[in-house]
């Protein structure tokens, strides 16, 4: 609480959006808790989250572009056979805009889609054009119903905060579904 209210809370998003990669549960909830603090700054904080989210997800981009020839020998025999590997493969590449769009726009583990789209080999700008719209979409979502209805949904998150962290993690499973449809 006192991070979201400091002179330095501008900082604190920027790093902990960045450090998204890392992290293992989406942040939405650290900037609906920032906007609903501080309501003069959601814009700069959804500005400073999609650029700091977009980083990050050129860092997994990256990560996966570079270091996937390195460590395929040891992924591809023991954790997934070459054929669903190379379904999962055609199947991303056959829907990179979208899979990008549709992944940073839903709760998705950001280092699946990210390292997956540089493991694939999907073109950067246009990962980074996709991912980027879909992180401003989402963060404008969740600033500007924090802007329109913040009071009400702090009383509702008071209120029903397990049920809507039942919701996210059931989100979160149906996309892991997802992905295991697509690679069937």
């Amino acid at each position: 609480m006192t991070k979201a209210e400091s002179k330095r809370s501008p900082l604190w998003i920027t790093l902990l959006f960045f450090l998204e990669i890392a992290l293992f549960l989406p942040l939405d909830a650290v900037l609906m808790f920032f906007c609903l603090q501080n309501r003069k700054k959601v814009f700069l904080y959804i500005v400073l989250a999609t650029l700091a989210s977009t980083a990050s997800g050129l860092i997994g981009y990256l990560l996966g572009h570079f270091l996937w020839d390195i460590i395929s020998p040891y992924i591809v025999p023991h954790l997934i056979s070459a054929a669903t590997f190379a379904r999962f493969s055609l199947h991303f590449q056959a829907y990179e805009s979208w899979a990008i769009f549709v992944g940073a726009l839903i709760p998705f583990p950001l280092k699946v889609l990210t390292l997956s789209a540089g493991v694939f080999h999907l073109g950067v700008l246009p990962f980074v054009t996709y991912f980027m719209s879909a992180r401003l979409i989402r963060f404008l979502l969740i600033g500007g119903s924090m802007l329109l209805w913040g009071n009400q949904v702090k009383t509702f998150l008071d209120r029903h905060f397990h049920r809507v962290i039942l919701l996210i993690g059931a989100k979160v499973a149906i996309a892991f579904l997802f992905l295991w449809a697509l690679a069937k």
